[in-house]
């Protein structure tokens, strides 16, 4: 390394001597290898020996040795650390000691020392100051102050910019530097209460490392204070290291910026923003909800064949081009289960269809046999009795033990799922606690899928344990197994609202679901606020080549990338171009939403989809972000399914 230098240990009694100190940064290193050749009663005092050499001061330089990790290079070699200027206001402050410290801070600003203030907050072990990380805001306006508990992390104040995510601080000792349980980031901070705190050189106390120097507004209301002040100001800046920044500068150039940490923290920052839903409507509002459920049921009443009692997957009714996809998976099976669920408990039909509905879907799920194992299948045809494949899908069979639970304990058709399910051997394809899929014959794992965790649950109501991927929390504190869960969810992929939010409509939300719903809603509503945009991602059919995408947002990018991709994951499925083509507005999600959120941005939803998506038979399956144009005569069981589900859990809790 240039400007570096290797030094050997000797023997204690033949003593090596450093080079003369010159005014550059040294890096000194030590051979392990020549280590062997001292004997054990000697290397202490060889080490002992260099330590002393190492730490001599002669003459007008000084010496500060620190970790190789530690060294911060520039051009030409030179170090540099950053010294926060910031000054603390006591609450009951006067106008015209607020007067004073504005004067002195310009002073300093035009010497090239920029600074920051805000009220005192170290007597109180529950508060710190809030850094937005994203906007600068007005230098003349006192730094927020957010308030937080032991068990959770910091929430941005009201009084923090809108949607400018952030982190909470706290000034302490070095020794208390760093990053809490808590996502609290912890500065080493240098106390100046008095004068007598400008008795000793600053730069002495504050070493070589970053620092901040929190001086009381107290102390500048003195003319002869401040001059003394400045004084011990300006050996600092003549070091020839330092370099003054005001506070949020000084944390902004500190903290770490990957993806999952700007996932989480944007999230913190909209959580003030977000409330679960009041349980209130006006008529009106429940009026209209009931209308849209009659919509969506539509699908249903058009399309569900009389003797299978099954529906398409999908329909594409444009005139002269009727088409119907008349097969349908697990998932498709369960979505119809919940659906006939759904429109008897809001009226649409009588407990008697509903019972006959039911009777006429349960026969075609008695599964089929292969590998020796009898297994829901992993599509059957909808237009005949009994016929489909031979794969089973994990993820899909969840959304069917799902509805088939619920159905189990709905009081119109209560105890008539279980001994479907019973017949199935599902025990016989969780290995080590991991739900497979079988295609063709081989097992494929489902764990790495945005699915697993909402499968597990459903796995779970039917006493058959299996894992999770995203249950990361255990041993954790709130802050470390958020991240873990994102990390998670970035190797996993895109993530919409499907199955996410169906998870809370079906079990009641998972903390873990809980937390990435709060992800996905603060992505949703910072892409608004900056964009206009409304975003609301799911899986979904679109009426165009390839015909089905999974949309959702991506967390291995630190910016809100709304990723799409395909079944048959191809690259071409993956391109800015392709995204921007097809990415759209899930009819199915914006219901979800606003079954699960009380906010603005989710009524916002709603009236667009009400605007644009309804069809003769059922709501269209999306709108094209780009056109803004809804697929007007292409719509899906699952979209219908899902919305009516959304509305009768809205105003069953109303009821």
């Amino acid at each position: 390394m240039v400007g570096g230098q290797r030094v050997q240990l000797q023997q204690a009694s033949n003593l090596y001597s450093l080079s003369q100190p010159q005014s550059v940064e040294r890096v000194y290193y030590l051979s392990a290898r020549d280590f062997s050749a001292i004997p054990m009663a000697a290397l202490e005092a060889a080490a002992t020996a260099f330590a002393s050499q190492a730490l001599s001061q002669t003459g007008d330089h000084w010496v500060s040795p620190i970790l190789a990790s530690d060294i911060q290079f520039r051009d030409a070699y030179a170090y540099r650390r950053n010294v926060g200027l910031h000054f603390v206001l006591p609450q009951n402050i006067r106008d015209p000691d607020r007067k004073v410290l504005a004067t002195f801070r310009q002073e300093l600003m035009a010497e090239g020392k920029p600074s920051s203030f805000g009220f005192e907050t170290s007597s109180s072990p529950a508060a710190g100051y809030w850094i937005t990380l994203q906007e600068t805001s007005s230098s003349s306006d006192p730094i927020d102050i957010f308030r937080h508990t032991q068990k959770t992390p910091p929430t941005p104040p009201s009084s923090a910019p809108e949607g400018g995510y952030g982190i909470g601080i706290k000034l302490g000792t070095a020794r208390e530097a760093g990053l809490t349980a808590q996502n609290i980031l912890n500065l080493p901070a240098i106390p100046i209460q008095d004068a007598r705190d400008l008795r000793t050189p600053l730069g002495a106390a504050a070493g070589t490392g970053d620092c901040v120097l929190v001086i009381s507004a107290d102390l500048v209301q003195n003319r002869a204070h401040r001059i003394a002040l400045k004084n011990a100001l300006g050996e600092i800046e003549t070091d020839g290291i330092s370099n003054f920044v005001a506070l949020p500068a000084y944390v902004r150039r500190i903290v770490p910026t990957g993806p999952y940490i700007t996932h989480h923290r944007r999230t913190q920052s909209f959580n003030l923003q977000v409330t679960e839903a009041s349980g209130q409507r006006s008529e009106e509002a429940r009026a209209q909800l009931l209308a849209d459920a009659k919509v969506a049921w539509s699908y249903f009443e058009k399309w569900t064949n009389p003797q299978t009692g099954l529906c398409p997957a999908t329909a594409s009714f444009a005139p002269g081009q009727r088409r119907l996809h008349e097969a349908v998976t697990m998932w498709d099976v369960g979505s119809h289960i919940f659906a006939l669920m759904a429109a008897v408990d809001l009226g649409l039909i009588t407990p008697k269809k509903f019972q006959r509905s039911i009777r006429r879907i349960l026969p075609n799920l008695a599964g089929r046999r292969s590998q020796g194992r009898l297994l829901p299948q992993g599509w059957i045809a909808t237009d005949k009795i009994k016929w489909g494949n031979r794969n089973f899908d994990g993820c899909d069979a969840g959304r069917l033990l799902s509805a088939l639970y619920n159905l189990e304990i709905h009081p119109l058709v209560k105890d008539r799922a279980a001994s479907t399910v019973e017949r199935w051997d599902l025990r016989d394809i969780v290995k080590d606690g991991i739900v497979y899929s079988v295609e063709n014959g081989q097992l494929e794992t489902t764990f790495r899928s945005h699915c697993a965790h909402y499968a597990a649950w459903a796995f779970r109501t039917w006493g058959i344990e299996v894992k999770s991927p995203y249950e990361v929390f255990q041993g954790r504190s709130p802050s470390d197994g958020q991240m873990a869960l994102l990390e998670v969810c970035g190797h996993i992929g895109p993530l919409g609202a499907e199955p996410l939010l169906t998870e809370a409509l079906e079990f009641g939300m998972s903390p873990e679901s809980a937390y990435l719903a709060d992800v996905l809603f603060a992505a949703q509503l910072d892409e608004y606020r900056e964009t206009g945009r409304m975003i609301a991602v799911s899986e979904t059919p679109i009426n165009s080549d390839p015909w089905f995408v999974y949309q959702g947002l991506q967390f291995d990018v630190a910016e809100r990338v709304w990723a799409t991709d395909t079944v048959a994951g191809l690259d071409a499925h993956r391109t800015e171009e392709f995204r921007e083509e097809h990415l759209s507005i899930s009819s199915k999600a914006a219901y979800l939403w606003a079954s699960y959120r009380d906010h603005p941005f989710c009524d916002k939803l709603l009236s667009l989809v009400r605007d644009k998506s309804k069809t003769p038979y059922g709501f269209a399956s999306s709108i094209n972000q780009r056109t803004g144009a809804a697929s007007k005569t292409y719509s899906d069981i699952n979209t219908n399914a899902i919305i009516l589900q959304s509305i009768a859990a809205m105003l069953k809790a109303e009821a």
